[in-house]
């Protein structure tokens, strides 16, 4: 009984009864987050299976996915922009370049002061012709005033040496001008554009020397094909970052979103090749997710979808890093069609 009383007081100070047992706490049930009622594969996509009336009415054509050598790319960042003329509008030569050929590293700061200076140099330089010619005529007055006898030679003298002087002003004044290089403004091809890419320097080296390039727009489709851009010979890198170097193309402006100053994605090739999985273009698909898909025949009129990874089209190809082995039939024509089979909107 003595060691019964401290049981019974605690019993009494947190509400039980003396002689009856605690109750069981009991734990809240853990509801998950997400519950899925039936997996599914993709091994269990729908087949769609037609007649062979059905069949030559959706005018369905196979090919066989295979693998080739094809060129390795690597994609990079670029930035369209204005040319200038390759020509020098100072000394008339057409197949020279100024480092202000390199317009597109300049800052529009420099670009502006740049043609002001060119603006004034020019000024110099008619100026120059200006004082030359008067210089010229006072030295053949002073002539005319000699064998006229009405003149001294004195005056002829100095008439000679300001033709002198102003020949001098006017050939430094024209140096002067030269070094600044082609008109800024009025030398642009506006039917010509350059793409500037930054490149790790790392990585000159791996990149095949005069390939073009393809150009693209960020975010377009992938389907959509790319402008070729030829390469650029440029003196040197406008960055100031040691370890970027900086390769300049040529392409041909009217394209669709193609404008001074877009961003654009640049695809290099590099040396060496690998080996594709390659299928026709005109068998990808692409559902509401952008997920990109190809029809595999089954046989016996028998069709089912196969989950690709297209990593870029070439041509009328379709390179891709994930599909059907090679040698599977892939559908090229009606594809669409059986996609609007499987899906109810197909009669």
């Amino acid at each position: 009984m003595k060691h019964a009383l401290p049981y019974v007081i605690t019993a009494l100070a947190i509400g039980i009864s003396p002689g009856c047992k605690p109750a069981k706490i009991e734990t809240p049930k853990v509801i998950p987050a997400v519950q899925v009622s039936k997996k599914m594969s993709e091994a269990d996509l729908a087949v769609v299976t037609l007649t062979p009336e059905a069949e030559k009415r959706l005018g369905i054509e196979t090919v066989p996915a295979e693998n080739r050598p094809s060129e390795t790319m690597r994609s990079y960042g670029g930035e369209l922009m204005l040319p200038l003329a390759r020509g020098d509008a100072a000394s008339g030569a057409k197949n020279s370049r100024s480092i202000f050929s390199l317009v597109p590293t300049m800052t529009p700061a420099d670009l502006v002061r740049t043609a002001q200076a060119q603006v004034d140099a020019d000024g110099a330089v008619n100026a120059g012709k200006v004082q030359l010619e008067a210089a010229q005529l006072a030295f053949k007055r002073a002539e005319e005033l000699i064998a006229a006898k009405s003149g001294i030679g004195r005056t002829v003298d100095d008439a000679r040496t300001q033709v002198g002087l102003a020949e001098a002003a006017l050939r430094t004044a024209q140096e002067r001008r030269a070094l600044l290089g082609a008109p800024l403004f009025d030398a642009v091809n506006t039917n010509q554009l350059w793409v500037r890419v930054p490149v790790y320097v790392g990585e000159i080296a791996q990149l095949k020397p005069g390939a073009p390039a393809t150009i693209g727009v960020f975010g377009a489709d992938a389907r959509t094909q790319g402008v070729s851009a030829t390469p650029v010979s440029v003196p040197f890198s406008g960055s100031t970052n040691p370890l970027i170097s900086e390769l300049f193309y040529e392409l041909k402006a009217g394209a669709p979103g193609l404008r001074p100053g877009s961003k654009v994605n640049v695809t290099l090739p590099v040396l060496g090749s690998e080996e594709s999985l390659v299928v026709p273009a005109s068998a990808i698909l692409y559902d509401v997710h952008g997920n990109t898909w190809v029809y595999e025949s089954l046989g016996a009129q028998a069709y089912t979808r196969r989950r690709v990874e297209l990593r870029r089209i070439m041509g009328s190809d379709a390179l891709l890093g994930r599909g059907p082995k090679a040698g599977a039939k892939v559908v090229t024509a009606g594809a669409m069609e059986l996609f609007g089979t499987e899906f109810g909107a197909g009669k």
